[in-house]
């Protein structure tokens, strides 16, 4: 029987393992797939006390969005900080982390995830986490030294999820696109994305 009372302590500790799980779900299975009567049983809590932490399936994806940001930005600077990695292969390895995230424990939303979540959102939320998410790309272009104007965060965002998104829409979503290029594919447009970045780094350092 579930516990009727949690310390503050205890709920922020059920909160972290739910955004844990979450993470692992959307990785391993897909957010289609899992419930919240698989999170509750894997964190061990009734479907009574999700919902008192959060009002939605969706709003605790977007938590769990938010969750790996910090680890994401940490990701970036480290890569960034190597001294066996040259600039470009810092920000390459940055963009296939995030593509490949089964590989990278990355969380990354199918098109029909974003779909349904986007669905179940109250547009308020939507639009704080739209905020949020553009905040986080304007970290990420800062981290790879790319100063503020130079690229818009809103279109390295959409270049950067579209890949991940579609890599992850081949073939099951998206049928009629060749999987055995897939990653071919996602290796081009890393390549193109950092040439960008980098030609606007150098166009910074020339402009007086």
């Amino acid at each position: 029987m579930a516990r009727k009372s949690y310390s503050e302590q205890e709920r922020e500790q059920v909160r972290e393992q739910l955004l844990q799980e979450t993470t692992r779900c959307i990785v391993e299975r897909g957010l289609i797939h899992s419930s919240v009567d698989l999170l509750c049983k894997r964190v061990g809590i009734s479907k009574t006390f999700f919902y008192s932490l959060y009002p939605s399936k969706e709003e605790l994806v977007l938590q769990t969005l938010r969750h790996q940001q910090p680890r994401l930005l940490r990701r970036a600077q480290a890569l960034m900080d190597d001294p066996t990695l040259t600039w470009r292969q810092g920000a390459e390895q940055f963009l296939r982390d995030c593509c490949y995230g089964t590989k990278s424990s990355i969380a990354v939303l199918s098109i029909e995830e974003e779909q349904e979540a986007y669905r179940c959102l109250a547009p308020e939320n939507f639009q704080v986490f739209r905020r949020d998410q553009l905040v986080f790309f304007g970290q990420v272009l800062a981290i790879f030294g790319i100063p503020a104007g130079t690229v818009d965060p809103r279109l390295f965002g959409n270049l950067a999820l579209s890949m991940m998104m579609v890599y992850k829409a081949i073939p099951d979503t998206m049928p009629f696109l060749f999987p055995e290029v897939a990653e071919d594919m996602v290796e081009f447009q890393i390549r193109a994305l950092v040439d960008e970045m980098e030609q606007a780094r150098e166009r910074a350092e020339i402009t007086p």
